[in-house]
């Protein structure tokens, strides 16, 4: 408990410095845009306030103090969002990207609802971390797909890339935190697991489940039902 303690402490003291930082090198990012330097420094701070923010969801999960209320959402609206929300970023990148329901594309037309018993703010960090780690790691003229299935009563969730794929051995360290997958991959993990171990706590939070289907070089598959 004073591990936790400490931890959500250090958290909430790096946050606030890190913002105040942020703030100013986005002012200059705009001013300058064509010096790198500010640009590196800006994308990394970001990734530095991300990964705090996780350990904060992290700890608030470990340690019961996160309000998780359950309730209706309609998955068909959740998943045109999301899918409508990294369209651009794919796009940017040259890099294919749809939304299917049930293996079909999800165009404007289809309109039945379909609906789970969870946790909106939850479902939004689980697919926007696998959604942006299929961005992150997906190579110009690929492809990337959000895929949303119903079967026996249950949702599944699913993200598809195209990148390079993860080695059967390091599939099982991927959702450890503070995990390290081997330098061998050619899937280049930042090493902290955060991301991807939040997202299997707040799938099990819904009674849910989170997997991987991947081979090097043949892409990969994260899902969550």
């Amino acid at each position: 408990q004073q591990k936790t303690h400490f931890f959500q402490n250090m958290s909430h003291e790096l946050r606030t410095p890190l913002t105040l930082i942020l703030n100013p090198l986005e002012e200059a990012s705009a001013e300058h845009q064509e010096d790198k330097r500010i640009e590196v420094a800006l994308r990394n701070s970001r990734r530095l306030l991300r990964l705090v923010n996780q350990l904060l969801d992290f700890q608030k999960l470990s340690a019961g103090k996160e309000d998780f209320g359950l309730e209706p959402v309609n998955v068909v609206k959740f998943g045109r969002i999301c899918g409508d929300y990294f369209s651009s970023s794919c796009s940017i990148k040259k890099i294919a990207f749809q939304t299917t329901l049930n293996g079909e594309p999800l165009t404007e037309d289809v309109d039945t609802p379909l609906y789970v018993q969870g946790n909106l703010d939850a479902l939004e960090k689980i697919v926007f971390n696998f959604l942006s780690n299929a961005l992150k790691y997906t190579p110009p003229e690929g492809s990337i797909t959000l895929a949303i299935g119903e079967a026996d009563g249950r949702i599944r969730i699913r993200v598809a890339d195209t990148g390079p794929g993860i080695a059967k051995e390091d599939q099982q360290k991927l959702f450890q935190v503070f995990s390290q997958v081997d330098d061998s991959t050619t899937r280049d993990f930042e090493g902290t697991g955060l991301g991807l171990a939040l997202a299997k706590e707040l799938t099990e939070k819904m009674a849910g489940c989170v997997g991987i289907e991947s081979d090097l070089g043949e892409g990969s598959s994260f899902w969550a039902e």
